[in-house]
């Protein structure tokens, strides 16, 4: 089967219908005073979402945002462990290494597709299941939170540059991009053409990423 149609299919009934919503310059600031205000209840969010039990899209909004005021949230950090791995046909290690990149960093959508898709390879369907589930419903939670990601005040506020990739690929279908341009107030203007051939423009917020990784 193959997973991006599968999302992309699953994440175009979620938000069908779901209007622009205009950038609200104290969103990070709402953020950070409930992580302040709640880090315990924060880290309940982490441990039923990694362990599979359902989350609301708030839990699933405050689990993405808030995981980038943490101690933990490294944005430029990479790893080529499961990659290597993968490369010697060692997809047990590969998956527990993943595992522990997702424990790391719960909210990255690239290792939550990497899993997904791993997971199906090694037949542990349930698991993969849960990981396309918690895939789609962080991606979700972003534009509820955001917006369409269609102009520069509704650009989609993302933790990763992988993240913007993700949602490129499997939520608006591109199969390649044409240009990339950040402004000053890091909204990167993204060009690309779409499974059907048409040409596209949207819109990504790398504020938080810029402070933390500056």
């Amino acid at each position: 089967m193959n997973k991006i149609k599968t999302i992309a299919l699953a994440l175009g009934l979620l938000l069908a219908g779901n209007s622009a919503i205009a950038q609200n310059d104290a969103f990070y600031s709402e953020v950070r005073n409930y992580m302040a205000d709640n880090r315990a209840e924060f880290n309940k969010i982490v441990t039923s979402y990694l362990v599979g039990q359902p989350l609301s899209m708030d839990e699933y909004t405050m689990l993405y945002y808030g995981y980038t005021f943490t101690e933990a949230y490294k944005p430029n950090y990479s790893s080529n462990t499961a990659d290597s791995l993968m490369n010697l046909k060692k997809y047990e290690e590969a998956y527990k290494a993943l595992q522990g990149e997702l424990r790391r960093d719960p909210t990255s959508l690239q290792t939550l597709f990497e899993l997904m898709n791993l997971a199906d390879v090694l037949g542990k369907e349930k698991e993969s299941t849960q990981y396309q589930k918690n895939y789609v419903n962080l991606v979700k939670a972003i534009f509820l939170a955001c917006g369409d990601g269609l102009s520069a005040d509704n650009a989609i506020r993302v933790n990763h540059v992988t993240d913007e990739f993700q949602i490129l690929s499997a939520y608006f279908k591109a199969v390649s991009i044409s240009s990339k341009e950040l402004s000053p107030d890091f909204v990167d203007k993204v060009t690309f053409k779409d499974s059907s051939g048409a040409v596209k423009t949207v819109f990504f917020d790398f504020s938080r990423y810029m402070v933390v990784a500056d």
